[in-house]
């Protein structure tokens, strides 16, 4: 997953690995405004939960009255609470469903494309040759399954003879 720090200062960089890859480069602008959202969420929930601790304390100070109508505050404050965190959270899954769509960032020396634009690199050692044709791994298989198998009725006639 892309850190999302990252995403904020490089947002160029991402676009570029995003087009790299063929993939969507407009979900690195989605990302970037869910982000906002989140952040003014969780600016907002964290500032209603202070004055709701504010409020709790002064709260436990007051007589009568006061402490009568500051419990009705407390009352709405905490539903306010209550939605402001519902809403963070909603907004954060969001952000993070949208975070999960960007791919890593590529090696800036990685060729962009398919198998056909790749570069060797370097060749190490020398390919085995043999004096026979060998076989591609289907075909030894699908031998050795056609052996398993005459072995396999072989056995069963012995078995029913026997």
């Amino acid at each position: 997953m892309i850190d999302i720090k990252y995403l904020r200062e490089h947002p160029d960089a991402v676009r570029a690995s995003q087009k790299g890859r063929g993939e969507d480069v407009t979900i690195v602008d989605k990302v970037l405004a869910i982000d906002e959202i989140r952040r003014a969420a969780l600016d907002k929930f964290e500032t209603l939960r202070a004055e709701q601790n504010v409020l709790s304390k002064s709260v436990g100070a007051a007589k009568g009255d006061e402490k009568t109508a500051l419990l009705e505050n407390a009352k709405e404050l905490a539903n306010k609470v209550k939605d402001a965190d519902s809403k963070r959270a909603e907004v954060e899954e969001q952000a993070k469903q949208l975070i999960m769509q960007l791919s890593n960032i590529l090696d800036p020396a990685a060729p962009i494309g398919g198998e056909a634009d790749f570069v060797v690199i370097e060749h190490v050692g020398t390919p085995r040759t043999f004096d026979f044709e060998p076989k591609d791994t289907l075909s030894s298989v699908s031998y050795w399954a056609q052996l398993i198998l005459s072995a396999v009725q072989r056995l069963q006639v012995l078995v029913l003879t026997t």
